[in-house]
């Protein structure tokens, strides 16, 4: 972890991940782009709409015994509606992704060994499997089948804490969802400053043994 200074506000900005490179500045909001050690201001962020999400950034969970914080935040939207999705930090290093989407909660890693499938190859449908790769977690949840169920163009229209790459609002990609017969799930985004294959599973809300959860009325 390391701290330094916005250079719109002066506020303190701390970086829990040393891969994260993007960050919005909890006291003015500014979209900050880190450069080594040093802070170059990409534009403004507003502020995100009130949701129902019971995370926050610091929230708290564990996945295959491994634990892991909340450090960041994309709130994404398409034709039928919005989701948000969280950026992780787990105890042994690894980053990955925490998603809510209506009800439903799911959390990957990216594979960076299998190849990335040509976005032209792609169609609802289709069928792939993925190769193994280094990391164990990664072996297991590649093992099987997968098929796309689900095509579209994605923005993001808000973003908080700190990320791995530049969100800023208004950020277009292509996200492409696979799922297996035994609640394992893949996604690949295709953006112009690169693409991404990810690999997970679908948990119930109660099995993240969540703590540091935001105060929500019912729940």
């Amino acid at each position: 972890m390391f701290k330094l200074l916005c250079p719109a506000c002066g506020g303190e900005v701390v970086f829990k991940s040393k891969a994260s490179i993007f960050v919005v500045c909890t006291y003015c909001k500014s979209s900050l782009l880190r450069q080594d050690l040093n802070l170059e201001l990409y534009g403004k962020m507003a502020e995100l709409q009130e949701d129902l999400t019971p995370f926050q950034i610091g929230t708290k969970g564990y996945w295959s015994k491994n634990p892991f914080e909340l450090l960041g935040r994309l709130r994404m939207s398409w034709d039928d509606g919005y989701w948000n999705e969280w950026y992780v930090l787990f105890g042994d290093g690894q980053e990955g992704w925490l998603a809510e989407a209506q009800g439903f909660y799911s959390i990957c890693l990216e594979d960076k060994d299998s190849p990335i499938l040509d976005r032209d190859d792609i169609k609802v449908g289709a069928r792939f499997d993925f190769k193994d790769s280094n990391n164990s977690l990664l072996d297991f949840l590649n093992k099987g089948e997968y098929e796309v169920c689900d095509i579209k163009e994605v923005i993001c229209i808000g973003s908080e804490g700190e990320l791995p790459f530049t969100a800023p609002k208004g950020r277009k990609s292509t996200s492409i969802d696979l799922n297996s017969n035994d609640g394992k799930f893949a996604c690949i985004e295709y953006h112009e400053d690169g693409n991404r294959l990810f690999v997970g599973e679908y948990i119930e809300f109660d099995d993240f043994g969540f703590t540091n959860l935001r105060d929500i009325e019912g729940w």
